[in-house]
């Protein structure tokens, strides 16, 4: 490129006069977006053709600052301009810059400028030269999309950084698609941060590659019954270390993508991340690795922490969106008044003036949903919340709003959306009738279809859910933007600092590729803020949980490990879950006859004598334990201390003759009680925590393993919760205490979902495996190995949701528990139904002889399980 472009560029961000009229620009465009915007001054034709002039040499470089600046000329020029010569230079802007999705939107959606047909000839060709067949649909990249896709097929491993609006994940979704279309063996994993994530991508995955006979796309972790030559799993860190374990050496995997990587930085679940990566390392050393995230420092140093060498990046700043951050504050004195500033570089503010708006802004718990409602529009909103509790109340207060202002909305989708949650959720549940409004909440501890219900109506170009109150779920790669993102705080949970680079990948959500060219993330009270993490970008700062633990708490480690206990687990001390996690992966590695080799890996530039310690420490505390290595090695999430008390409790148990009471049984068959005792103990024995709290969650796991409908699982719930208050109100009226305030229904739903996610799904899976692991072991060491087979293996049913054949199939073909639940019906009595057979069921299903409703009917036709010649006909009729 040319150096005296560069030299000229300087030129002109050097000058003074450049950034004023680029500052007029931004508040002029700024001001076409919003729904209520003060007066600005227009923008001379003159000063348009100026900065067009700059932005057009800025293209001529390969400064990616000056790339971001002429591509916001660009766009703020397409917004404020009529005058079809100035549009022509704009859209040529961003043909230069490989934009193609945001011009095709602006030619569709702004107007087309004075193009020459020389000029239209070498766009049209440009934007085929950039585009890809995804599916069925051609699709124009951006430069950098285009340069990320040309580099997957190469064998080296990957590291892909770019903001949320880029694009980056659909193409490696697409390339493994191809790799193993192309392949006549081959498997890959697509490993997300949570279950929000994983549903979404599965989606995707089975919408493209459903039908092919001889390809298995599985969320579910455990071995194909159909040994399918390819196969794709969707899978947390968790789940993949239960299918490492259950394979052991017989699976290793061609392609390993790990979405949203900066999150082997997060402590315990980081450090499963990095042993699931150093296992599949070690099983095959063919494995191409790929990470995404959405903006990282340090991702080389982890990548070498897992035994990946050589990484190549492919990083970019440049948002293919234009993303306008917007300072809004009250002015003091005047409760009806909203000072509008624009944030430019630097976070300089330029002040835009007021705008008056019709409700007070002077209490502090309502501002965020009044100034959304005002600055909202038609357009779709994102509002952050610091939990689900308080993503709850925003939403009550924006539904509110709206009815006051516009009146009952009377849109169809919506109501099939209330009746969706009244029917598969709980008929008194609050979303329901929120929905019917175009609001609804977010968060990763609800049902999965229920989510992706929210999900699907927010994208909905016409009509459907407008205001969608987030937590930071959001921000852990959900494909979720929107034209406005508001934000009133820098914290999350308790008033806790969230992490800058959180909050600019939760802002990232601003405006929609494809959709859109412009996204406004709305930053309320923010002269307010204790800190200002918005006035310059922060990236993920990522460093391994694991090595970063034995640096800060190494000491810890090795001597919980010599006590031969862990401390106990407090969320007001986070330290306490890292030495506990590292603690037992070095008993594990302990296991594995590797420590030291490792340790060595982990932290090179450590003192041998700190080494030393640890590899001590943990091989000792290996030896008092004294259960098979195998044990330790594949359940060093658990404490291994905690183990040994479980393994001598159930031999106790067996020799009193007890022994049928420990061995879990098909849900459906167990006799009342039997779970709660074993919940119960796994709490108490392995934990060291109460064995109330196992029983108290026990009933709702166990109607959580039988694929209980929610409604059915919540009444159940609810009324149990609700005796329990009554009991606790009759206890306090007879010591003359005020008895406490009886929870309302939504308050139930919420503490379920909470156990049910938290709980249910996450602890009582890890230990459900242990139990399963250290009671065969007991069953072989007292000579009843006969009963061995009778073990059934409850973990999974706790992770799905379901315990039944035709509830797993469904399960293993994408389908959400709800629809698995409204579904088992359709099975014939008596067959074991297995995953082909479910859709062979569901191809012959037609949909206007059952009583499907349409968000059900929905996941069926995204995941390609319905016959559409059918479902036209139903559609028809």
């Amino acid at each position: 490129m040319s150096s005296f472009a560069l030299e000229l560029s300087q030129r002109f961000t050097s000058n003074d006069k450049y950034w004023t009229l680029l500052a007029g620009l931004q508040s002029a465009g700024v001001a076409k977006t919003l729904a209520k915007a003060p007066e600005t001054e227009d923008v001379s034709a003159d000063d348009v053709a100026k900065l067009l002039y700059c932005a057009e040499v800025f293209v001529q470089t390969e400064d990616e600052t000056l790339h971001r600046q002429a591509q916001e000329i660009a766009i703020q020029s397409l917004l404020v301009t009529e005058d079809g010569g100035a549009r022509e230079r704009a859209l040529r802007l961003l043909g230069e810059l490989g934009n193609f999705p945001s011009l095709k939107f602006a030619e569709q959606n702004i107007g087309k400028g004075d193009d020459t047909l020389l000029g239209l000839v070498n766009r049209r060709i440009s934007e085929r030269a950039s585009s890809v067949q995804i599916g069925n649909e051609t699709r124009a990249l951006t430069a950098y999309q285009r340069r990320v896709w040309n580099n997957l097929p190469a064998k080296a491993a990957q590291v892909i950084t770019a903001p949320t609006s880029a694009g980056k994940s659909f193409l490696v979704l697409e390339h493994i698609c191809r790799q193993a279309e192309s392949s006549e063996h081959f498997t890959a994993v697509y490993l997300t941060p949570t279950r929000a994530l994983l549903s979404e991508v599965q989606s995707k995955l089975h919408a493209r590659f459903g039908g092919h006979s001889d390809t298995r796309i599985s969320a579910v972790p455990s071995l194909d019954q159909l040994q399918r030559p390819k196969q794709i799993f969707v899978l947390t860190q968790e789940r993949l270390s239960s299918l490492l374990s259950l394979a052991q050496d017989d699976l290793s995997f061609d392609i390993v993508v790990v979405d949203e990587a900066q999150n082997i930085a997060d402590d315990a679940r980081g450090m499963i991340l990095q042993d699931c990566l150093e296992r599949i390392a070690q099983r095959s050393s063919t494995t191409k690795v790929i990470l995404l995230a959405p903006g990282a420092e340090g991702m080389p140093a982890v990548a070498r922490s897992f035994g990946v060498a050589d990484l190549v990046s492919l990083s970019t700043r440049l948002s293919p969106v234009q993303q306008n951050r917007i300072v809004l504050s009250k002015v003091k004195g005047k409760h009806f008044q909203l000072n509008i500033a624009l944030m430019g570089r630097d976070g300089v503010r330029m002040p835009m003036g007021n705008v008056r708006v019709e409700r007070s802004l002077q209490n502090k718990a309502s501002r965020l949903a009044n100034v959304a409602v005002e600055l909202g529009g038609n357009d779709g909103s994102l509002l952050y919340e610091t939990g689900a509790r308080e993503a709850e109340k925003t939403a009550v207060l924006l539904t509110t709003l709206l009815k006051s202002k516009d009146g009952e909305l009377r849109d169809g989708s919506l109501e099939d959306l209330s009746t969706f949650i009244q029917e598969h959720v709980h008929p008194e549940y609050q979303l329901a009738s929120m929905v019917r409004q175009g609001v609804a909440y977010h968060y990763g501890r609800m049902p999965s279809l229920l989510r992706e219900a929210i999900e699907t109506s927010f994208k909905q170009d016409e009509g459907g859910l407008k205001y969608l109150v987030c937590t930071t779920t959001l921000a852990q790669g959900v494909n979720l933007p929107a034209r406005n993102v508001f934000i009133d705080t820098p914290t999350r949970g308790a008033g806790k600092p969230l992490d800058p680079a959180v909050l600019w990948n939760f802002a990232g959500r601003a405006g929609r590729l494809n959709h859109d060219i412009v996204g406004n993330v709305f930053l309320l009270n923010y002269e307010e803020w204790d800190t200002k993490p918005m006035d310059q970008f922060v990236p993920f700062r990522v460093k391994p949980a694991l090595a970063e633990t034995l640096v800060n708490d190494g000491a810890a480690v090795t001597q919980a490990l010599l006590d031969g206990v862990l401390p106990a687990e407090q969320v007001s001390k986070p330290e306490t879950f890292r030495i506990r996690a590292c603690a037992g992966l070095l008993v594990a590695h302990a296991a594995r006859k590797d420590l030291r080799p490792y340790l060595a890996h982990i932290l090179p530039t450590s003192d041998s004598m700190i080494v030393e310690d640890l590899v001590g420490a943990a091989e000792s505390a290996r030896a008092n334990i004294g259960l098979p290595d195998d044990i330790l090695a594949e359940n060093w999430t658990i404490d291994p201390f905690g183990l040994r008390k479980l393994y001598d409790f159930l031999v106790a148990k067996i020799d009193e003759g007890a022994v049928r009471e420990l061995i879990p049984v098909l849900p459906a068959e167990a006799p009342t009680g039997h779970y709660e005792k074993i919940f119960g103990r796994m709490v108490e024995l392995v934990t060291g925590r109460s064995m109330k709290f196992g029983m108290l969650a026990a009933p709702l796991a166990l109607w959580w393993m039988k694929g209980m409908p929610y409604p059915v699982m919540l009444k159940l719930w609810a009324d149990r919760r609700k005796r329990t208050e009554e009991r606790k109100a009759a206890a306090a009226k007879k010591e003359g205490k005020e008895p406490p305030k009886p929870k309302t229904i939504n308050q139930h739903i919420y503490e379920a979902f909470s156990l049910i996610e938290d709980v249910v799904r996450f602890q009582f899976v890890q230990l459900g495996k242990a139990y399963r692991d250290v009671l065969l072991l007991a069953l072989r060491a007292t000579g009843n190995e006969a009963l061995v087979p009778d073990v059934y293996p409850f973990a999974l049913a706790l992770e799905l949701g379901v315990s039944t054949e035709a509830g797993t199939a469904y399960v293993e073909l994408g389908l959400s528990r709800i629809a698995a639940a409204a579904l088992e019906a359709l099975a014939p009595p008596g067959e074991n139904l297995t995953a082909a057979g479910a859709r062979q069921l569901l191809t012959d299903l037609d949909p206007t002889k059952t009583a499907l409703g349409p968000i059900i009917l929905g996941e069926l036709r995204r995941l390609g399980l319905v016959d559409e010649t059918k479902f036209a006909s139903a559609t028809e009729a």
